[in-house]
């Protein structure tokens, strides 16, 4: 039951980031992440 709290928590906190821009991952992200450029701030952020 644990692990299902947890699953969701992080879940319900990182489909927000994933929501918040439209930008698609580069293909040279490293494994388990997405880089992305943010034109905002002119630069590449991973996460």
């Amino acid at each position: 039951m644990r692990l299902l709290i947890l699953a969701l928590s992080v879940w319900a906190s990182a489909t927000p980031l994933a929501l918040a821009h439209g930008g698609g991952c580069r293909k040279s992200s490293p494994p388990g992440q997405c880089c992305h450029m943010d034109n905002k701030a002119g630069r590449v952020h991973c996460h």
